[in-house]
């Protein structure tokens, strides 16, 4: 049984691997700066289907729930960032799986909790945007998700025990790709549209 399931697996990253190559280019146009998705995403998406499909507002609209957001945001990234343990960075290159609420993970383990836990709350999926980006110091991918709230961005990340405002996150890092604020499944270079 454990040899068929991992037989499963494979072939599933195999699909996730050929469609990530083969189904769209680079950049399908120059105006939308449309581009592939990391592939653990699409690996992610084959695991969880519906963490990947587009989800309305499900929240209350009133003064005292904009409060309320502020702190669920702030209460999410804490939670997570302090409920899922490091993965050992050599392990955490090999792992091209993202997991929901996993006991150890890496950036993009804590990115798709946060991400799911939102969405669960009645965040629509337009207001949250899994983003790769590139740390400046270092050169290394990162996985972060970016969430709007009104007019403003917030960036949570497992390496900023705080929500942090986009404009502060960017003398950190440049964004390469994020998710399509129209469609969870689509990821773009334009995060200005966001």
């Amino acid at each position: 049984m454990t040899e068929r399931i991992s037989m499963i697996r494979h072939a599933l990253r195999m699909l996730a691997t050929i469609y990530c190559i083969c189904s769209q280019p680079a950049y399908s146009s120059y105006e939308s700066q449309a581009v592939a998705p990391p592939l653990s995403f699409s690996l992610f998406c084959i695991q969880y289907p519906e963490d990947c499909q587009h989800h309305d507002d499900r929240r209350i609209r009133d003064f005292r729930s904009s409060i309320q957001r502020w702190r669920e945001l702030a209460q999410i990234n804490s939670t997570v960032n302090f409920g899922i343990a490091p993965k050992n960075p050599l392990a955490s290159r090999r792992d091209a799986e993202w997991q929901i609420l996993p006991s150890e993970g890496n950036c993009g383990d804590y990115a798709v909790t946060k991400r799911h836990l939102l969405l669960r709350s009645g965040w629509p999926s337009s207001a949250l945007r899994l983003a790769e980006v590139v740390i400046r110091t270092t050169g290394e991918h990162h996985l972060v998700l970016l969430v709007r709230e009104g007019r403003a961005i917030f960036v949570l990340d497992n390496l900023r025990p705080v929500v942090t405002p986009l404009a502060d996150a960017l003398e950190g890092y440049i964004v390469l790709r994020a998710e399509s604020g129209t469609d969870p499944e689509l990821w773009t270079r334009e995060i200005a549209a966001f």
